[in-house]
């Protein structure tokens, strides 16, 4: 996944590291939409809860329009805990628990 953190502090990547693991051990993407996402860290997140966003990467190796970006789902992860929500397919937008297992 590609990460968008570029000058950041190491301490700052640290949201990123935790949302790949989160996104591996639940099985959230595809090893092949892991590939073709990045990450986005949202400005509204703070030391406690780390907010980041998955969007598609359309490129020459992941096929679509570089010039559009389907965000796929959100995550706000507890830095201190790990437990972790999302908005993945809410109609509402609602963040809910991230699922043990897809």
């Amino acid at each position: 996944m590609a990460m968008v953190a570029l000058a950041m502090p190491a301490r700052a990547q640290e949201p990123f590291a935790l949302a790949e693991k989160i996104i591996k051990q639940h099985r959230l993407l595809t090893p092949k939409a892991q590939q073709c996402s990045k990450l986005v860290l949202r400005e509204d997140g703070n030391k406690r809860v780390a907010k980041i966003g998955v969007y598609e990467v359309h490129d020459q190796t992941c096929g679509g329009d570089p010039e559009i970006e389907h965000r796929l789902f959100d995550l706000e992860i507890n830095t201190r805990t790990g437990a972790a929500k999302w908005d993945y397919d809410s109609p509402d937008g609602d963040m809910r628990p991230v699922p043990k297992r897809r």
